[in-house]
């Protein structure tokens, strides 16, 4: 393997989950994915109430019930609805009076567990369903399309063990290596899922997504209320 060279950023997707370089060799593979979808508590949103795709966001029942965080989980979720809905429904969630929250996506997860937010569309599927696992009051669903990160392995140039690099890098495709990963509910793009994906870089260079991650990011700080 190689390092990665071109100016754009890599382009993960279910037909393009390795970037092929000259000789047979590849710059770098996708090992796992997440996926940012709606967390709630159970014990709060009843079946009924729970929002089926983006549009159900706006239920006037869900007023002050939702949280946002505000990491790079949040803006690409953000980025999903303006790509998919427009940027005019972002705005209109402002009338839901959306807490936001500067912590992590798993910091997030806990804070619905807890009860402190019913409701948020910046949830893991692995940490909603690693908790409830556990019996935590907390269930996710996808919405109409999904925000993924995708991991990716590369074996960088002239590292100091490469065999023993080279290694870990099949280990991590091996059936073994998938399994513990999807143990953990981490995606694979080596396996079906049942709802749609969007990956936020896909056909954009390095400085176009940061522009347009820019914008998603103003996006999400004029929509909801800063929690202290």
């Amino acid at each position: 393997m190689a390092p990665e060279t071109s100016t754009k950023r890599h382009q993960p997707s279910r037909s393009g989950a390795k970037e092929k370089a000259d000789g047979g060799l590849f710059y770098w593979a996708i090992d796992r994915e997440t996926y940012m979808g709606v967390g709630y508590n159970t014990n709060i949103i009843p079946a009924a109430g729970v929002p089926k795709n983006y549009g159900d966001l706006l239920r006037p029942e869900l007023k002050a019930k939702m949280g946002f965080a505000t990491s790079d989980t949040g803006t690409r979720t953000i980025g999903s609805m303006v790509k998919h809905k427009g940027e005019e429904f972002v705005k209109k969630l402002k009338t839901q009076d959306i807490s936001l929250h500067s912590i992590s996506g798993r910091a997030m997860a806990d804070l619905v567990i807890s009860g402190e937010v019913g409701l948020s569309p910046t949830i893991f599927r692995d940490h909603a369903l690693e908790s409830k696992a556990k019996g935590a009051p907390i269930d996710w669903v996808p919405m109409e399309v999904v925000p993924t990160n995708a991991g990716a392995v590369a074996l960088v140039a002239q590292a100091p063990h490469p065999y023993a690099a080279a290694l870990l890098v099949d280990f991590l495709f091996s059936p073994e290596a998938q399994k513990i990963l999807g143990d953990l509910e981490y995606g694979s793009p080596f396996r079906a899922v049942g709802f749609k994906l969007w990956y936020p870089e896909t056909g954009m260079s390095t400085a176009q997504y940061d522009k347009e991650f820019s914008r998603w990011e103003k996006l999400l700080r004029e929509i909801g209320r800063k929690q202290l």
